[in-house]
């Protein structure tokens, strides 16, 4: 009574000090020995009362922060009952009540082998229920049949311990009668092909060898696929290949019947690839996704897992499930990345070193050019000065050139496209008129320095350009983009080579580097204007590479200059 009493004492104080408090608070604010406190407050640790939390050397102490029994029952869907360690009925949630058709009052305080509920179970059950109490848990399936309520049930005995310290058990019953009944009728629909079968091999002798020897090729074929495959109803293993246990270590055994939960390191990425996997699974396609499992002896392997419905029509009629180990692949790809990063390093490195060569090698050229020397002297100066220079612009294309590819290709609003480009382009008093209708592409997230070459193009060799036009054409095969300026426009013996390199006049590098983006998604680039009345450079963009966005903004409708 003492001890209890002194408890009820602590209780109180921590519940005035949310905070929680050390031992030494507690003795010295209820004036008990401070090993008597430590006492009590390890006690009420051990029975669940108190948490501990350590700061630095102290040892602060707090209420649980727990639900109350009933209300954790009322949350599940289960049958839950809570027994004592003799066994005598504590708590029952409302679905127990209601499946065997009993009220609260007529368990609750009677112990189980005594009560309405002892007719349903068996004295090995009683039995694994006092071993329950000693802390063994148990797990097995039972079926019940109520009024022709006919229910399979997976039954799980767990111990547990009340918050005074003295032990407990849980009863916890899982439906699971979906599962069985599903089990059954396949059970029912084999034996029916199987006694067809039959009635056929009475008949059909030879028949009969070839079934047998194709079911023979079919089952060596799955089991010496490299390839995990399981069937599985309600995210349940009912068959599992050698493949599959060779992949995670378990045996057929051991897999067969569990969930699909045991193969992964944690609840979140379980419910991520259920969620990706599952909300997909009815559809016509096999749906799939990446992500890793525990394998039994706890390791981590990355894998992809595809799922394909047994009947599409049905989506809750069960799925095949084909895991693939993809570690290694993965492994070199990390490695070939890393390897490209540090190639990339290195190249950004050099042309780094090389442009600095070139700055002084320039410099040494201007000094050159300030010093008396004869004309053909001077002509070689100049010529060496336009060889520095090309050098310059082809060590930058190559700094531009190593980054085609390197992102995958996204989806691409043209109206958000042209703002970016429009904002890095010195316009002047160039107007811009953007496409009144926007269209997302697919394309290399490059493709913003496509049109920005295309600009710079205008604004160097139009000479007289002063309007610029992008406008969109969607044909049934395809969508055009055009890009239009009103400059002097481009010879027609130069329209196929402007997109070769080494043509042009500086590097000719620009429009070869927009072809090789465009290139990566499928897109074509030709020039078709008219001589003397301006550039036309249409982009075709092949069906399934786009998709109408909706009208362009009326803010970008409006004719615009920098």
């Amino acid at each position: 009574m003492e001890t209890e009493n002194e408890q009820t004492r602590i209780r109180d104080l921590l519940r005035d000090h949310p905070k929680g408090l050390t031992i030494e608070d507690v003795s010295k604010k209820l004036s008990l020995n401070r090993a008597t406190a430590a006492k009590y407050l390890n006690s009420m640790m051990i029975s669940g009362q108190a948490e501990l939390r350590v700061l630095g050397r102290a040892k602060v102490f707090y209420l649980s922060q727990r639900l109350p029994l009933t209300n954790l029952l009322s949350l599940s869907s289960d049958l839950i009952l809570i027994l004592d360690r003799e066994l005598f009925i504590q708590e029952v949630n409302d679905p127990f009540l209601s499946f065997f058709q009993v009220t609260k009052d007529e368990l609750k305080g009677k112990r189980i082998d005594h009560s309405a509920l002892a007719q349903y179970f068996s004295g090995d059950f009683f039995d694994s229920l006092g071993k329950t109490v000693d802390g063994t848990e148990f797990s097995s399936e039972v079926h019940f049949d109520i009024d022709k309520n006919d229910r399979y049930f997976k039954v799980k005995l767990i111990p547990l311990v009340f918050e005074n310290g003295s032990h407990a058990a849980g009863i916890l019953l899982e439906d699971i009668t979906a599962m069985k009944q599903y089990q059954i009728k396949l059970e029912e629909r084999i034996q029916e092909r199987t006694a067809n079968l039959e009635t056929e091999i009475g008949r059909h002798k030879r028949t009969e060898n070839a079934l047998r020897e194709n079911e023979a090729v079919l089952k060596s074929m799955l089991n010496a696929t490299p390839v995990g495959v399981g069937l599985l109803i309600d995210r349940v293993f009912t068959k599992v290949n050698n493949s599959l246990c060779n992949l995670t270590g378990y045996t057929k055994t051991e897999l067969t019947g569990q969930s699909a939960r045991i193969l992964y390191p944690d609840d979140e990425e379980y419910h991520r690839v259920n969620e990706e996997l599952y909300n997909k699974a009815g559809q016509k396609n096999v749906t799939m996704v990446e992500s890793r499992i525990r394998k039994k002896d706890g390791s981590m392997i990355k894998v992809i897992i595809n799922l394909s419905p047994f009947d599409p029509d049905n989506p809750s009629s069960g799925v095949t499930a084909t895991i693939v180990d993809i570690t290694e692949r993965k492994r070199a790809a990390d490695a070939l990345r890393q390897a490209s990063n540090q190639v990339a390093l290195l190249t950004s490195v050099t042309r780094h070193d090389i442009l600095n060569k070139i700055t002084v090698l320039k410099g040494y050229i201007g000094w050159m050019k300030r010093q008396e020397a004869s004309d053909e002297l001077r002509e070689i100066i100049k010529k060496e000065e336009e060889i520095a220079e090309t050098i310059a612009n082809l060590i930058a294309f190559t700094r531009d050139y190593k980054e085609v590819g390197v992102m995958p290709p996204d989806w691409i609003r043209i109206e958000e496209m042209v703002k970016r480009v429009r904002k890095t382009a010195d316009l002047g008093q160039v107007t811009l008129h953007p496409p009144d209708t926007d269209y997302s592409i697919y394309a290399d997230p490059l493709i913003e320095k496509v049109f920005y070459n295309l600009l710079d193009n205008s604004l160097r060799h139009g000479e007289k350009v002063t309007e610029i036009r992008i406008s969109t054409v969607e044909n049934e095969d395809r969508l055009v983009i055009l890009y239009e300026d009103n400059g002097i426009g481009i010879p027609e013996n130069e329209k196929e080579t402007i997109f070769e390199r080494d043509t042009g006049k500086n590097t000719g590098l620009g429009l070869f580097l927009a072809r090789e983006i465009l290139a990566i998604t499928g897109i074509t680039i030709a020039e078709a204007g008219e001589p003397g009345k301006g550039a036309r450079f249409e982009m075709h963009i092949p069906k399934g590479s786009y998709s109408r966005t909706g009208t362009a903004s009326k803010k970008n409708k409006k004719t615009r200059k920098s």
